[in-house]
Parts: C-alpha cells; structure tokens; sequence
C-alpha cells in the first residue's frame, strides 16, 4: 500500500516526503528493525558492497537498494544477521 501511495504521480512531493518519513519512523519503532542509515553504515563497515551483501544475506541486490532507500523497512532478521556480521568483524 506504501509503495502505491508513493507511486501516485498525483501526490504531492510534500506528502511523499511525509509518507516516507513516517514509514521510517514505524520501522524504526519495530522490534530490532534497522535505521536504512545504520544498514548503510554496517555494510561499509564491513567492507561490503550491495552485491556483497545480496550474497551474503541471500537476497537480490535490488532488495538491498531497497532497504538503503528506506523503500522498504528493513525486516528485524536481516537486520539481526547484518549486526551479528558486523559483531564477528
């Protein structure tokens, strides 16, 4: 339904802007969910690169852009693995 909502050309750019911040924050309030600025965060400090990351966490590298987007929230498992990657380095 977000994504529709944003996909609207009729919608004003304001309110896409409100929409998406608000879709930032209810992810963000989600048990263990991921800020898409902590995600970016820990992939580099990996070292990794998106593509890296898809490989890692078994996703699509379109997938990945998503969540650094903040197209989508960044489900509480994935963002469990990155920060266990993140702890072993």
């Amino acid at each position: 339904m977000l994504k529709e909502a944003l996909a609207d050309d009729r919608l004003p750019e304001e309110a896409r802007a409100r929409i998406s911040l608000a879709h930032e924050i209810l992810a963000a309030k989600v048990a263990g969910a991921m800020s898409r600025d902590e995600f970016i965060a820990l992939r580099k400090s990996l070292g990794r690169t998106q593509e890296d990351l898809a490989h890692d966490l078994g996703k699509r590298v379109r997938q990945i852009a998503r969540y650094e987007s903040g197209e989508v929230p960044i489900p509480a498992p994935v963002a469990q693995v990155l920060r266990e990657l993140a702890e072993k380095r």
